[in-house]
């Protein structure tokens, strides 16, 4: 049996929806979770920025320039990660730990290869720094 946006539209409408008092308790619980947040660790990783077009090929690409501004930078391509389905269960409480835990330890992955990528930079091109 195909699947049609149309069919996923009509399943997604007929789902129950939470009420105002739910949508403001979880926006309540969402900031005092992130008041009480420990600060993020620091990091050698310096802002992004984002060289080409998003209507080009090379859109979604993500630079990040040496600190020293000696012009080397190192290129991201999130788009193109190796991508695994997450395990989704179906009671949705464990499917919002599970796609959080995903995104988590994607974006450590991400964080440890570009760290890498910098550590090597200033070994090679900047020792003692």
């Amino acid at each position: 049996m195909d699947a049609h946006p149309e069919d996923l539209d009509e399943w997604l409408a007929r789902l129950p929806k939470p009420s105002a008092a739910e949508q403001f308790a979880a926006i309540d619980a969402a900031r005092r979770a992130a008041a009480e947040a420990p600060i993020p660790e620091l990091s050698i990783i310096p802002s992004p920025d984002f060289p080409y077009s998003f209507t080009g090929p090379r859109s979604g690409t993500v630079r990040f320039r040496c600190s020293i501004g000696c012009g080397w930078f190192h290129d991201e391509r999130p788009d193109l990660e190796e991508w695994r389905p997450p395990p989704v269960p179906l009671d949705p409480e464990k499917a919002s730990r599970v796609l959080s835990e995903y995104a988590a330890e994607r974006a450590e992955q991400r964080r440890r290869r570009i760290e890498a990528a910098f550590e090597d930079h200033f070994e090679r091109s900047h020792p003692g720094r």
